[in-house]
Protein backbone atom coordinates (compact mmCIF):
# COMPACT_ATOMS: atom_id res chain seq x y z
CA UNK A 1 0.00 0.00 0.00
CA UNK A 2 1.45 3.39 -0.62
CA UNK A 3 2.06 5.94 1.49
CA UNK A 4 2.44 9.54 0.63
CA UNK A 5 5.64 10.98 2.22
CA UNK A 6 6.17 14.09 0.05
CA UNK A 7 3.80 16.28 -1.68
CA UNK A 8 5.10 20.10 -3.46
CA UNK A 9 4.02 21.32 -6.50
CA UNK A 10 6.74 19.87 -8.70
CA UNK A 11 7.58 16.39 -6.66
CA UNK A 12 5.53 13.69 -4.57
CA UNK A 13 7.37 11.22 -2.98
CA UNK A 14 5.50 7.88 -1.85
CA UNK A 15 6.63 4.57 0.09
CA UNK A 16 5.55 1.23 -0.58
CA UNK A 17 6.57 -0.31 2.98
CA UNK A 18 5.71 -4.08 2.73
CA UNK A 19 7.93 -3.89 -1.00
CA UNK A 20 10.05 -1.88 0.06
CA UNK A 21 9.47 0.26 -3.31
CA UNK A 22 9.75 4.42 -3.44
CA UNK A 23 8.09 6.15 -6.39
CA UNK A 24 9.00 9.66 -7.37
CA UNK A 25 6.54 11.97 -9.36
CA UNK A 26 7.98 14.86 -11.19
CA UNK A 27 5.81 17.82 -13.04
CA UNK A 28 6.30 20.82 -13.77
CA UNK A 29 2.61 21.94 -14.74
CA UNK A 30 -0.93 20.52 -14.52
CA UNK A 31 -0.94 19.87 -18.27
CA UNK A 32 2.32 18.36 -18.81
CA UNK A 33 2.93 14.79 -18.23
CA UNK A 34 4.04 13.23 -14.93
CA UNK A 35 7.49 11.66 -14.72
CA UNK A 36 7.44 8.59 -12.52
CA UNK A 37 10.52 6.84 -10.98
CA UNK A 38 10.00 3.77 -9.19
CA UNK A 39 13.02 2.82 -6.93
CA UNK A 40 13.78 -0.61 -5.03
CA UNK A 41 16.02 -0.52 -1.46
CA UNK A 42 19.07 -1.02 -3.50
CA UNK A 43 18.30 1.71 -5.77
CA UNK A 44 17.11 4.13 -3.04
CA UNK A 45 20.29 3.37 -0.77
CA UNK A 46 22.39 4.25 -4.19
CA UNK A 47 20.58 7.90 -4.37
CA UNK A 48 21.09 8.79 -1.12
CA UNK A 49 24.70 8.13 -1.03
CA UNK A 50 25.08 10.15 -4.15
CA UNK A 51 22.78 12.82 -2.98
CA UNK A 52 25.31 13.07 0.69
CA UNK A 53 28.00 13.41 -1.83
CA UNK A 54 26.56 16.44 -3.45
CA UNK A 55 25.55 17.65 -0.15
CA UNK A 56 29.10 17.34 1.20
CA UNK A 57 30.57 18.83 -1.95
CA UNK A 58 28.11 22.22 -2.00
CA UNK A 59 29.06 22.49 1.75
CA UNK A 60 32.80 22.07 1.39
CA UNK A 61 33.47 19.18 3.74
CA UNK A 62 36.30 17.22 3.24
CA UNK A 63 35.51 13.50 2.87
CA UNK A 64 36.93 10.63 5.42
CA UNK A 65 37.16 8.50 2.26
CA UNK A 66 37.83 8.73 -0.58
CA UNK A 67 35.95 7.41 -3.60
CA UNK A 68 36.69 4.59 -6.15
CA UNK A 69 38.29 7.18 -8.49
CA UNK A 70 40.39 8.87 -6.65
CA UNK A 71 42.21 5.52 -5.34
CA UNK A 72 42.75 4.21 -8.95
CA UNK A 73 46.50 5.34 -9.98
CA UNK A 74 47.65 6.07 -13.24
CA UNK A 75 50.46 3.59 -14.21
CA UNK A 76 53.93 4.97 -14.30
CA UNK A 77 55.64 4.59 -17.45
CA UNK A 78 59.36 4.12 -15.71
CA UNK A 79 61.31 3.19 -18.93
CA UNK A 80 61.41 6.86 -20.00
Amino acid sequence: MWKQMLLTEQLEIQMDESNHLLEVRLSRTEQEETAIVRLNHAELIQILHTLLEINRSFRGDISYFHSVQDQIKPELDLLR
